[in-house]
């Protein structure tokens, strides 16, 4: 009888050659998992080893399973749904694996793979499996040999894995016969040289990996497909490599309403010398709180018949059980489903996000956003990638922007299927979406119809119900012009004062005061000595009063009103402010007395004359027609502005007249005819004038001010808008100093990562060179020391670089379990050498090592960093102690930190955490202010305890308001 047969070649186009790209074939093993009810999944990349870990926590594998279920191509093991036993307490999960080839997937991501797998109550076994021979040809599927062997221990030894090689390198020697020439050779040395490369002792050799505890499978995957790097890896920063595409947003647990989650999955990129990093962040995707942070929301059920119920909530106004119905010509056949929808506007100035926030949020549409699809709870591929727009968004939307409304990068939601209400929707066998039917064309064509609905019923400017839309648009966009006029005003503010400062900087530094002051003094003696008459003498006195007053106009700016000044610009005032300060006490005031003993004089010379008293009665009316002529000007000023206003306006502004009329009237013109006390009548006269007009313009001014900018104006004292704008300005700008102050640090520390990244590749070139010696080592005695002593050096160096991984980057980015133990081994190896030459002893009480907390190391370790690096520098500073030491605390739940340094002065404790505060000589007074900000985001606070004897800082959670 005569039948079909199969070739090896056939498991290769199953596998490798069905998988469109590696993220996508890691995906298929996750899934795997997830049918195992594992509940989590983890791959690690070991660069410097070239080797994937694959493993899970799952039910794992017994010799029976692996060789009736993993070894059988297109097993029916999971067409039933429920084939793997449900673990105690777990939800019963739908099997996701029913085509079974999936496993297959593995050859595209290396060229062999080690697995190694353990079932409650089994032993485990391991399997040994290169994808190169299923690519060879001209070779059938039974010759390919699979290395199976079940363990005497948990452990898998070198042992073991020459058992397993075993087998496969006999194969090999079988397969050379078939074929002589140069070509097929090297395809089989290179089939044992990647033997070669799988590790003789994968426990030791492979950094963190242990035997499954329990049950679970491992999969070790060595040499590595040289795709892989270039897939998980970023070229452009903007956008997302191909692993985050794939894998982010793997279950639907990010979703609202989704039930808690009970599996998860990690990748995990081991660059060496301890710089690894999980890939896949949560906090680098979406999650259910950004549906409600989001512009617009839309939530809602297909039915069976392909109408659309559910919720739009637009900015900040919902509408629920709205309606769109199926298209008459349909009946649709794809089944019940849900949808979700989270959509950001593309304008800033249209968003209600505040600007960090639209920025963050745009960053990660940017790079993930889209709709995804999920069934039973798991992602399907490709539907939500960014580079593919599966509902043709974007093309629509050329077609008119405003008309379509809707783009496929500003959304981000899910329409969720399950494999009961919807099964006629099928993957492809290549894992690369839907299979083309009827079903799909249905779920399409209603998804489509309801991004062009909505567009047309909200979102148009002809739309029926486009009122929430267009209102909170106009809002935000008046807001957002309000806030830019604000900014423009401020800075044109800024301006100006700093052109004032700086002419003022500029005068007071190159200005000889006390020369010009005796310069006036002397000139208005001479001229008194030449004068005969009282009149002409008060003249010359007052215009020496001016001068001198004159002297220090340059030195005066205007007061900051609607915008706050940058720091440097307040060291500017303070110091303007101090000079104009000196010079009036040191040199004006001084020639002013001068000026009043040299009118002393004159006044005992002359006698009053008939033309003194007429001179005078013309300066007189001279004097209050020019106050008069000054008011009437600021008057009509303020009076244009205010027509049209309020009558509570109009009465402000008739006080202030009233006022004015009432002072002036009450004025009494100098009319002594003696000689005595003629000058200084007239000035005083003068000097009150110009006081009461000078003072009632600046009230005028005010209201004017207020009127233009605001409309409205309670009482000529009431805070201007202009104070309340500059209040908040002040915020801003001090926001904005630490932002610079604390982007020179992120500079510095991107410089050190590039050279971190630098020094750490040479490392690993280097971890490769001793793992070579150490081969030639067993092979030569006389090496062995040699080796011994270059491996220890080199662990050493290697130790210094992966203690500082903590500072590096938040490792996997989850909350961790700090331990205090931990925290003082850390301190005291990172400061060993300054410890020891200082003389401090880090001393972590027993309650101390206990400690333990939930939350990121690069939180926790800057802020004992910071702490220590303070305390060594004053504890130095300071007169010796018998002890010197370092102490490491609880108090209830909070740790606290101790040093026997000098301590912290009253006058000064309450400003440690300010920004930019230090008395450290060129010290940046960051660290604290830095410590406190991050702690307090993070939940924690960071006071002083006792400073008499030491400097004492207490570190506790924040207290939860009732």
């Amino acid at each position: 009888m005569t039948g079909f047969r199969a070739r090896a070649r056939a498991v290769d186009m199953l596998g490798r050659q069905q998988i469109a790209n590696l993220p996508t074939a890691l995906s298929e093993l996750f899934k795997n998992s997830h049918d195992a009810y594992a509940t989590k999944a983890r791959a690690d990349f070991f660069r410097p080893l070239n080797l994937l870990v694959v493993s899970d926590d799952g039910v794992g594998m017994d010799r029976e399973t692996f060789e009736q279920a993993w070894l059988t191509i297109a097993t029916e093991s999971k067409l039933d749904r429920t084939p793997v036993p449900k673990p105690k307490g777990m939800r019963e999960r739908v099997q996701l694996g029913e085509k079974g080839i999936g496993r297959f997937a593995i050859g595209a991501l290396g060229s062999q793979v080690l697995v190694v797998s353990k079932r409650k109550g089994h032993p485990a076994i391991a399997a040994l499996v290169s994808w190169k021979m299923f690519e060879l040809p001209r070779i059938d599927l039974d010759d390919v040999p699979v290395g199976l062997s079940e363990l005497d221990s948990d452990e898998l030894t070198g042992e073991d894995i020459a058992r397993l090689k075993a087998p496969l390198e006999e194969a090999v020697a079988g397969f050379r016969a078939l074929d002589s020439t140069p070509q097929w050779s090297s395809r089989l040395d290179q089939i044992l040289a990647d033997l070669d490369a799988m590790p003789s002792d994968p426990f030791e050799d492979i950094p963190d990996l242990v035997p499954i505890d329990g049950s679970g499978t491992q999969f070790i995957i060595a040499p590595v497909s040289d795709v892989l790097p270039a897939e998980i890896e970023n070229p452009n920063p903007k956008e997302a490599p191909l692993l985050d595409h794939t894998l982010h947003g793997f279950t639907d647990a990010w979703l609202p309403k989704s039930a808690k989650p009970d599996f998860s999955i990690s990748f995990v990129d081991h660059r060496g010398g301890g710089d690894d990093q999980n890939l896949l962040e949560s906090e680098d995707f979406f999650d259910a709180a950004d549906f409600n942070h989001a512009d617009h929301e839309i939530a809602g059920q297909f039915d069976d018949n392909g109408d659309f119920t559910g919720s739009i909530r637009i900015y900040d106004e919902t509408l629920e059980d709205f309606v769109i119905k199926c298209p008459d010509s349909m009946q649709p056949r794809c089944g019940p489903f849900s949808f979700e929808l989270g959509y950001v506007q593309g304008l800033a100035s249209e968003s209600r996000l505040d600007p960090e926030e639209y920025a963050e949020m745009s960053r990660k549409l940017r790079k993930l956003g889209g709709l995804y699809v999920y069934m039973d709870g798991i992602r399907v591929q490709p539907y939500g990638r960014p580079d593919f727009d599966y509902l043709a968004i974007e093309e629509r939307r050329t077609l008119g922007a405003s008309y379509y409304y809707f783009s496929y990068r500003r959304m981000f939601g899910a329409v969720r299927l399950s494999s009961d209400q919807n099964p006629d929707l099928q993957e492809k066998a290549g894992r690369e979406g839907f299979t083309r039917g009827r079903a799909y064309t249905d779920f399409q064509r209603l998804l489509v119809n309801l991004f062009v609905e909505l567009a047309a019923r909200f979102f148009r400017g002809d739309a029926p119900q486009n009122q929430a839309y267009e209102k909170g648009r106009e809002r935000l966009r008046r807001e957002d012009s309000l806030r830019k006029q604000r900014d423009k005003q401020a800075a044109a503010g800024r301006k100006h004062l700093q052109a004032q400062l700086s002419t003022a900087v500029q005068f007071l530094d190159e200005t000889d005061f006390q020369e010009q002051a005796s310069e006036i003094v002397q000139d208005l003696s001479e001229r008194l000595d030449d004068i005969d008459r009282l009149q002409p003498a008060a003249i010359s006195v007052a215009e020496a009063r001016r001068d001198l007053r004159e002297l220090l106009e340059p030195l005066e700016f205007d007061e900051p009103e609607g915008f706050a000044p940058t720091g440097p610009m307040r060291q500017d005032m303070r110091h303007v402010e101090r000079g104009l300060s000196d010079v009036e006490s040191s040199y004006v005031r001084p020639a002013l007395d001068a000026v009043d003993s040299l009118a002393a004089a004159v006044e005992a010379r002359l006698a009053a004359q008939e033309a003194d008293e007429k001179e005078r009665r013309a300066f007189v009316e001279e004097r209050i027609a020019a106050a008069r002529e000054e008011f009437a000007g600021a008057y009509d000023e303020a009076s244009l502005a205010l027509t049209g206003l309020s009558e509570a306006v109009q009465n402000t502004l008739t006080g202030l007249r009233q006022e004015f009329d009432t002072e002036m009237a009450a004025f009494a013109a100098p009319n002594t005819s003696e000689s005595s006390g003629w000058i200084q009548e007239q000035a005083d006269f003068e000097q009150a004038l110009e006081s009461l007009a000078a003072n009632t313009v600046r009230k005028l001014a005010r209201v004017s001010n207020l009127v233009q900018a605001n409309g409205l104006v309670f009482t000529a004292e009431a805070p201007t808008p202009d104070d309340f704008a500059a209040a908040a300005d002040a915020e801003i700008v001090e926001l904005r100093a630490q932002a610079d102050a604390q982007l020179e640090l992120v500079q510095l520390g991107m410089a050190l990562a590039v050279v971190d990244h630098e020094f750490r590749a040479t490392v690993n070139s280097i971890r490769s060179d001793v793992r070579r010696v150490g081969t030639w080592a067993k092979k030569n005695p006389q090496l062995v020391g040699l080796y011994e002593d270059l491996r220890r050096d080199f662990d050493h160096l290697d130790s210094y670089l992966s203690m500082l991984t903590p500072m590096q980057r938040r490792l996997r980015r989850k909350k961790t379990a700090i331990k205090g133990s931990d925290i003082s081994r850390f301190l005291g190896e990172l400061f060993y050498e300054r410890l020891r030459h200082v003389g401090v002893e880090i001393r972590p009480s027993r309650e101390f090592q206990a400690f333990a907390l939930e939350g990121y190391t690069s939180t926790f370790y800057p802020v004992f960093i910071n702490l220590v690096d303070n305390s060594l520098y004053w504890i130095e500073q300071s007169e010796p102690r018998p002890s010197r030491s370092i102490e490491l605390s609880t108090k209830g739940d909070a740790l606290v930190y101790k040093d026997s340094g000098p301590g912290i002065a009253d006058d000064i404790a309450e400003r440690v955490f300010d920004f930019g505060f230090t008395t450290k000589p060129g010290g940046s007074g960051l660290g604290l202010a830095i410590a406190s900000q991050v702690l307090e985001r993070a939940g924690w606070n960071i006071s002083l305890g006792r400073c008499s004897d030491g400097a004492e800082f207490i570190i506790r959670p924040q207290r939860k308001k009732p």
